[in-house]
């Protein structure tokens, strides 16, 4: 990957964040899509024989995917005649000796984490990794390029694994230090405060470990990736921190949404083509004006031909801003690409409780969350997880000498919220205690472990 080619990526991206709105940007999908699909039609087996009886210009109607289908399907799936054994051979043998340099067939080859109990393995080619660095050069870094170049950046970027991707974007002046999320913690401070990053790039749990530990150090700039960042979370760390944390929505289906400079989530519009497929649900009785319209994405990468991604559904939950919210308060960083109001985290964890009549009723986490963070001030963490239908266990970290009321005040606090739901026998088990949790899993306060 040579830095021409980056470079290249990097001014397409900015122009494309500076100039494609309303009907010219729908064009651009349409077309990019149009033409993703017949060449995918053409190299992928599996697409292939999926649409047999269905007319590709209509690509928006096409039948979903999902992980499982992918995975399933992973050999006919991809179109550089890569095996599902041979890359998942290459991935797992990186995780464990910790050496994410090799590839397959000049291909970068990755594992997903598997929170979702499906792991997967994606592909991406040299043309498709310089492609995602001049994006996240152009959409993440918050400056102009020239003024990282003249200044330099010292990007210091915790996750559970390293790749091919993010170590070729580097060079002399704009400089990426992997730390491995297994790095014990005394150890990946020292490396800090010696390599005083301007940019910190970790899960929200890391940052929210590392303020305790107070390095001495003060980037310029904060993205959270990998978990849920949850609004509670972004208040202590810009606190902490001094900064405005931004977000990176980023799966290995794609690159979702990227903060601005004003800290708003948009959508890359001009990289994936997301449909918010609404989450169709009975009207909650008493719903709490703090409710939002949630949506499944379903996406479309535009780009990526060695992995295509059309028309996937993922299994998350987001909620994205009203368009009236949009029309009486755009963007003062300039684009009008639209933004998602939260991230809520994995469908899978939609807790389940029963009404009044009887009947299922979901009950997504960030009702949980808001329950449980607006009964005391006095909570420093907590954890939920539902074993069984109608249940639910909330262990807490309080202040010391306040756990007695904070117990109670949860317990009330879920009870009422439970109750706009039309929920009133659900069984609620709040202690004191939370487990420790590896810095190298990823972090769900919200669980659902039904089987």
């Amino acid at each position: 990957m040579s830095r021409l080619e980056i470079l290249k990526a990097y001014w397409g991206a900015t122009r494309r964040w500076r100039n494609l709105s309303g009907a010219a940007l729908e064009e651009f999908q349409h077309q990019k899509a149009l033409e993703m699909t017949r060449w995918v039609g053409e190299h992928s087996s599996f697409y292939r024989d999926l649409w047999a009886e269905h007319d590709l210009t209509d690509w928006r109607s096409l039948p979903t995917v999902d992980k499982r289908a992918m995975m399933d399907n992973f050999n006919a799936f991809n179109t550089a005649g890569i095996s599902k054994d041979s890359a998942l051979e290459i991935a797992l043998k990186a995780e464990r000796e910790r050496d994410f340099a090799p590839q397959i067939g000049g291909l970068t080859v990755g594992l997903s984490s598997g929170t979702s109990g499906h792991r997967g393995a994606f592909l991406v080619s040299q043309l498709e990794s310089t492609a995602w660095a001049g994006t996240i050069l152009a959409r993440a870094l918050h400056r102009p390029l020239l003024e990282s170049l003249l200044h330099g950046e010292r990007i210091a970027f915790f996750l559970r694994a390293n790749s091919n991707l993010y170590e070729r974007i580097g060079n002399g002046r704009v400089r990426f230090s992997y730390f491995d999320l297994m790095t014990p913690p005394l150890e990946a401070v020292s490396r800090l405060e010696t390599l005083q990053p301007t940019v910190l790039v970790a899960p929200p749990s890391l940052l929210l470990a590392l303020l305790k530990s107070k390095p001495r150090i003060a980037p310029r700039q904060i993205i959270a990736v990998a978990e849920t960042l949850e609004p509670q979370d972004k208040t202590r760390l810009e606190e902490g921190f001094g900064v405005i944390v931004a977000q990176i929505y980023q799966a290995t289906e794609g690159l979702i949404a990227v903060s601005c400079r004003c800290g708003h989530l948009h959508l890359m519009e001009d990289i994936v083509a997301v449909q918010l497929e609404p989450l169709q649900l009975e009207p909650v009785p008493q719903a709490s004006p703090l409710e939002q319209p949630r949506f499944t994405p379903i996406i479309t990468d535009l780009w990526r031909r060695t992995q295509p991604i059309i028309r996937y559904r993922l299994n998350d939950t987001v909620q994205l801003l009203e368009t009236g919210q949009l029309e009486s308060t755009p963007c003062p960083c300039g684009n009008s690409w639209r933004r998602l109001a939260a991230i809520e985290g994995r469908m899978d964890d939609t807790l389940e409780f029963l009404d009044l009549t009887g009947a299922v009723r979901p009950v997504y986490p960030d009702t949980i969350r808001r329950a449980v963070l607006l009964a005391s001030p006095s909570i420093l963490e907590y954890a939920a997880q539902q074993l069984i239908p109608n249940e639910l266990s909330v262990q807490l970290e309080v202040a010391p000498g306040v756990e007695s009321a904070a117990i109670a005040s949860v317990q009330q606090s879920l009870k009422n919220e439970l109750g706009r739901y039309g929920i009133r026998a659900a069984r609620l088990s709040v202690t004191i205690g939370i487990p420790v949790q590896m810095l190298n899993v990823k972090r769900r306060r919200v669980t659902r472990l039904i089987r």
